[in-house]
């Protein structure tokens, strides 16, 4: 189905995601909780994952897993006739008109519930806004001062740079450049990182100072740490209301930092040097305001020199811990997927759009007050009206949307009432009377399109098939090859020689009167038609699927709730006269079988239950008619 998300969908798909959001950041909580004494380096990969959660909902890996899924689905067609019957089993809620004028405090309730919706999404994109301008404020001041700085070539720094660089396996020489700010030494930039270093520094820390603060920024590179504080900056800008997308940046700049110290000390890296190289670093040196740029005064200043000093050894997991927690985060996105491969979204298509339908030319509808239930049917179809008289509106749209069925004015196959979910309570228990006329005779297939168009027009209905899978009825042979005693195939010459005698006698002769019940069979009878009567079903020359749609059409008689669908694989017409017990009938003939032995033994095809994708009317919004 073609169709925008309204606001209150997409508010509710918002909602979901941020608990799930939530829930999972408390368990990577838990999970950094029992991983404090492992390195700081796995525990940021577990606040990245957390991070990354925020901009990855689980709605849309489901989706994704059901659009890209694997299960190959057998789809009855709907609009190609004859089409079959379809029901579905598990009704679905939707919303509906109230049924009283609201009073002043009510319609005042439903004017703020009106526009709270876009209310929220205007205060949302005006705060991201906001966050997203100061961001790139930042980014511009810090960009004006890289511009300003001035590359270094030569000296004490450019040599215990490329020295380090050489130690730690890099084969691109990181750019040097000299600022005369305050800033923080730090690696700015993702693409193409440089070192913005201070000029005053070099006075203030002695070399081997000076190689720990520059080992700190190669670990920076090394990991990446620019593009992952983008990442979170950019979840921080969407969700900047709320406070766990905040909180978790604080834990990854805090880890970051961590496993950068250690990674220092592990390369040699005295302990008590290094800690004095942060400690001047931050007297004197300035943090930078974006995350992005990673320097060295980041993180709880005090509890880091505390771990850098006493904290001797950072336990490394096991090879059976890493794989578990690889497999624990890669789960996280691939679980969903695969829930969704194994359970396809519904296939969904529109409805006709009303403009395109024929119209009525008068139209007249009215509630109808009496007691009692309503009545059964869909209205009748006369050449130049539509007449429902107490009618529910789930039951005049079973009409309105009947399957293409036989010719005439009344030609179709309502739908099930199963088939229409959705929509209010009232759907199903206020009872209308429908009076429709047209300019002139109109057919059934013509007319069920009008009473499409002044469902829109009339009662603001909006709707659209959904495919569900649901239980079904499938004609299989019982034999596969082996045509029961009762049935035989019509041949086209047959039909031919039938027809014509048809067309010769018609109006000459009359049928004969039949007792009560039974069904007689005429000689003059053309191809292509189905007599149905109780206990007795008779074809002449009808192909197998239309056979399948009689059987849902009289569930009185047969007794078949539920679609049939037609597996046979018989091509062409088929005569034949089954006997069978009526499935309400007070006194069934002792020498009749139930309807599903009747044709195995009769006809050779088997009635099996099993399930099967079919279409469903799904009301989106509907509205009770203005009477006239």
């Amino acid at each position: 189905m073609t169709s925008f998300i309204s606001t209150q969908e997409l508010l509710a798909l918002a909602g979901d995601h941020l608990w799930q959001s939530t829930l999972f950041a408390a368990a990577a909580l838990v999970c950094a909780a029992l991983l404090k004494r492992h390195s700081a380096a796995v525990r940021y990969w577990v606040w990245f994952v957390a991070s990354a959660k925020f901009l990855v909902p689980i709605a849309a890996l489901v989706a994704v897993g059901g659009y890209s899924s694997w299960r190959v689905i057998e789809i009855v067609p709907y609009s190609e006739g004859p089409v079959l019957i379809e029901a579905v089993s598990q009704p679905f809620t939707g919303e509906g008109v109230a049924l009283r004028t609201p009073g002043p405090r009510a319609a005042a309730d439903t004017t703020i519930m009106s526009w709270l919706p876009a209310g929220l999404l205007t205060l949302w994109a005006a705060g991201g806004a906001f966050f997203l301008l100061r961001s790139l404020l930042h980014w511009y001041r810090i960009r004006r001062i890289a511009h300003d700085a001035v590359p270094m070539t030569a000296g004490r720094e450019v040599e215990s740079l490329r020295a380090l660089e050489r130690r730690m396996g890099f084969t691109t020489p990181l750019p040097l450049r000299c600022t005369e700010s305050f800033l923080e030494p730090g690696i700015f930039g993702v693409v193409h990182p440089v070192l913005l270093w201070p000029r005053a520094i070099g006075e203030r820390l002695t070399d081997e100072q000076l190689q720990a603060v520059l080992a700190h920024e190669l670990c920076h590179l090394r990991r990446r740490d620019n593009l992952a504080a983008l990442f979170h900056l950019v979840v921080q800008t969407v969700f900047w209301f709320h406070p766990l997308a905040w909180w978790i940046g604080a834990q990854l700049i805090s880890e970051r930092e961590r496993a950068c110290d250690e990674e220092v000390i592990r390369r040699g890296s005295e302990r008590e040097t290094y800690a004095e190289s942060i400690l001047k670093t931050c007297q004197f040196f300035v943090e930078s305001p974006l995350a992005c740029v990673s320097g060295v005064t980041g993180s709880d200043l005090k509890k880091r020199i505390e771990e850098i000093m006493t904290k001797d050894t950072v336990s490394t997991p096991g090879a059976l811990k890493r794989a578990l927690l690889t497999v624990a985060a890669v789960a996280v996105f691939v679980a969903p997927v695969a829930v969704g491969a194994l359970n396809p979204p519904p296939q969904t298509r529109d409805v006709a759009a009303p403009a395109t339908l024929p119209a009525f030319e008068e139209v007249s509808v009215r509630p109808n007050t009496t007691t009692g239930p309503g009545g059964r049917g869909g209205g009748g179809m006369q050449p130049g009206r539509y007449v429902a008289t107490n009618l529910t509106l789930r039951n005049i749209l079973r009409r309105a949307y009947a399957a293409p069925g036989s010719s005439g004015p009344n030609g179709g196959i309502d739908l099930l009432e199963q088939q229409v979910a959705g929509g209010p309570d009232w759907v199903a228990s206020d009872k209308f009377d429908v009076v429709a006329t047209t300019k002139g005779p109109t057919q059934g297939a013509e007319m069920r399109l009008m009473i499409q168009r002044m469902l829109a027009e009339r009662f603001k209905l909006k709707a659209h098939w959904e495919k569900r899978e649901m239980p079904v009825y499938v004609l299989t042979m019982a034999r596969p090859g082996t045509l029961g005693a009762g049935l035989t195939k019509t041949s086209d010459a047959e039909c031919a020689a039938a027809k014509a005698a048809a067309a010769k006698a018609a109006g000459s002769q009359q049928m004969p009167p039949m007792p009560s019940g039974q069904v007689q069979p005429s000689p003059l009878q053309q191809c292509g038609s189905i007599q149905f009567g109780p206990g007795t079903l008779i074809a002449r020359g009808a192909p197998m699927e239309w056979v399948a749609q009689t059987l849902v059409t009289v569930p009185v008689i047969t007794g078949i709730d539920r679609p049939v669908l037609d597996r046979t694989n018989l091509t062409g017409n088929y005569g034949f006269e089954l006997k069978f017990a009526p499935a309400q009938a007070a006194n069934p003939a002792p020498d009749r079988a139930p309807l599903h032995l009747a044709l195995e033994e009769q006809l050779g095809i088997k009635l099996e239950a099993t399930r099967a994708p079919v279409d469903v009317l799904v009301i989106d919004s509907v509205e009770r008619p203005a009477p006239n």
